[in-house]
């Protein structure tokens, strides 16, 4: 029976300076295994994203993944970057710390029941793995973020386009606003010249009844004269007819 080797293993924590891109040499625990790791300490990183780059980077490189010992596990698998022929590969993200003190700890380990396989080409590569990571996760934080922000412009742009469609839909209301004192403009014009040329007709009304106020009252005098004449000339012939009887 072939013994199982755990040939190394890589820790993601989050500190400040040169430490934020060295490779340290420490041990971790697979199970029943107590083996020696890789470790690489990173800044500002939070486990989820960690978790969720290492997985998506694993899927990038079309390998199969499932749970193992609390670990992300590729199990035995070809992965170039580290060994030509299949091994395992093991994850897991872990905190430590508190608050503003708190680090991020990834955990991975390779295993292989291939004995030719040479340990130490097998470690280089997967420092050099580990190192090929940092720059992978700069990628993927950029491009969540990117994502992130793409959303944010969507739903800015359709705030905008909302806000643009009710800002038309005042511009109409105004305009036909507008259109429509217009018309009133146009309509009080013309109901003032009718009211100036009822004004001009009521002037002149009021000079024909004055004229003939004037002329009725002339009428009046002539016709109580006539009445008068009438009376006085009844007066005559009632006198003559009594002097003839």
């Amino acid at each position: 029976m072939f013994k199982r080797f755990l040939v190394a293993a890589m820790a993601l924590i989050m500190t400040t300076g040169v430490m934020a891109q060295s490779v340290q040499e420490t041990v971790v625990t697979v199970g029943e295994l107590t083996v020696p790791a890789l470790t690489m300490n990173f800044e500002k990183t939070d486990a989820k994203t960690v978790q969720e780059a290492v997985k998506m980077r694993m899927a990038e490189s079309k390998l199969k993944t499932k749970t193992v010992e609390g670990y992300l596990a590729v199990v035995e698998q070809v992965i170039p970057e580290i060994a030509a022929s299949p091994v395992s590969f093991y994850a897991k993200v872990t905190e430590q710390g508190k608050k503003k003190d708190k680090i991020t700890v990834l955990a991975v380990c390779v295993t292989t029941n291939d004995l030719t396989i040479d340990q130490n080409l097998l470690k280089t590569n997967l420092e050099t793995y580990l190192r090929g990571f940092r720059q992978y996760l700069d990628k993927y934080e950029a491009s969540q973020i990117m994502a992130k922000e793409q959303e944010n412009l969507k739903k800015a742009e359709k705030a905008a386009a909302a806000a643009a469609s009710t800002v038309a839909g005042y511009d109409k209301s105004i305009a036909s606003a507008q259109k429509k004192i217009a018309d009133k403009r146009k309509e009080i014009e013309k109901l003032n010249a009718k009211i100036k040329e009822c004004e001009r007709d009521i002037k002149d009304l009021e000079k024909s009844i004055e004229k003939d106020t004037a002329k009725k009252a002339e009428a009046e005098k002539k016709a109580s004269e006539a009445d008068a004449k009438v009376d006085a000339a009844k007066g005559e012939v009632e006198r003559y007819r009594e002097m003839a009887e």
